[in-house]
């Protein structure tokens, strides 16, 4: 299968990220974004690509662009601060697209964090904002330790229940480096991701035993049972703790959604999806720079790699591991083009067609 006869976009297919970005950039734009925000939040998502995070990446942007359409999402919101704080903010992302919501926070946490040593923006109003490693990434090269959660719509049940109430609720983590490779830890506390079950539906393979359970509350390696039951938290009964951790610092402090209230996104729907996150950064120079902050990451990381292991074929390594050495491939050789990205790239093409179609030369898209 290929993009409207368009061999580059062929499955297994290799593509630059440059190539893939400008593509899924034009896509963006021709649905109503400004150019440069479909670039930025673009970027992010071949990043998801580039760092073997499928579930996380181009797999959404069909639901980008149908949101804008419908107008649970706004291609240019009108997002603004508020608080009275320096250091501290609440951002209204006004129903724009999460990634975009996430990259406003970051650019103002790092102008603030540089003038006050570290800053903390909440988020209200915003959407699905793909991975948070990406933000982690991006505040890490700006020389900040950066802090990332997000909250989700319900999935997970609080300890001795049946109702879902949070979500698989992210935290991301990134740690500058002076060699340009930073420390990137990002984790869902659920023991698998939403994004990687509902893969794993639409690719008919089998999902860890540990990951969900159905709705009898039983533990199951179904993917499509999954998303009908709820998922597990990590660590047992202490790690449903994280997951309520991770609501109570993006609820709280954004005056935004729980997660039993946030919107899964829906064909056709034009209601809000009421995601809430909170980013932190905190300027290494105020705890002796980037090359103090990445030597004595260095030293940790020499600790667990130098680790007798339990098995030597599989050794420990740092979070992030994987990952780096994924996006040093892709962008060395190219991103290969798995089904489910071209089929994402052809929905979401068709979708801004339609759009067009809709609308008269004299109007423009959703706002």
């Amino acid at each position: 299968m290929a993009l409207n006869g368009d061999n580059a976009l062929a499955v297994g297919a290799l593509i630059s990220s440059e190539d893939l970005g400008e593509r899924v950039a034009a896509i963006l734009a021709d649905a109503g974004m400004q150019e440069e925000d479909a670039a930025r939040m673009s970027a992010l998502l071949v990043f998801a690509q580039e760092s073997g995070i499928d579930s996380h990446g181009i797999a959404h942007l069909p639901s980008y662009v149908s949101g804008i359409a419908s107008g649970s999402l706004k291609a240019r919101p009108a997002m603004r601060m508020e608080g009275i704080f320096r250091a501290a903010a609440v951002l209204d992302a006004d129903c724009a697209p999460g990634v975009l919501a996430g990259l406003q926070a970051c650019d103002e946490a790092v102008v603030r964090a540089r003038q006050c040593g570290a800053a903390i923006i909440a988020v209200r109003n915003s959407a699905h904002f793909g991975a948070a490693s990406a933000f982690a990434e991006y505040l890490a090269s700006q020389g900040m330790v950066g802090l990332i959660l997000s909250n989700a719509s319900a999935t997970v049940a609080p300890r001795g229940a049946k109702t879902p109430l949070f979500g698989t609720n992210p935290i991301a983590a990134g740690f500058p480096d002076p060699n340009g490779s930073p420390l990137l830890i990002d984790f869902a506390t659920t023991a698998g991701s939403r994004g990687r079950i509902r893969k794993a539906a639409v690719d008919g393979t089998a999902i860890p035993l540990d990951w969900a359970l159905d709705k009898n509350g039983l533990p199951t390696s179904d993917a499509k049972v999954a998303l009908t039951g709820t998922m597990q938290a990590l660590g047992g009964e202490k790690g449903t703790i994280l997951p309520l951790l991770v609501e109570l610092l993006c609820v709280a402090l954004s005056g935004g959604h729980p997660g039993s209230e946030v919107l899964v996104p829906q064909e056709g729907s034009n209601r809000p999806r009421g995601v809430s996150h909170l980013f932190v950064a905190m300027d290494a120079r105020a705890f002796g720079g980037v090359e103090a902050v990445g030597s004595r990451i260095s030293l940790i990381s020499a600790l667990i790699e130098n680790t007798i292991p339990v098995d030597a074929n599989h050794p420990p390594r740092m979070p992030g591991a994987r990952g780096a050495a994924l996006r040093q491939k892709a962008r060395r050789e190219g991103i290969r083009l798995s089904s489910t990205v071209v089929a994402a790239l052809l929905e979401a093409r068709n979708s801004v067609d339609q759009m067009k179609k809709s609308v008269s030369p004299e109007e423009e898209f959703p706002k």
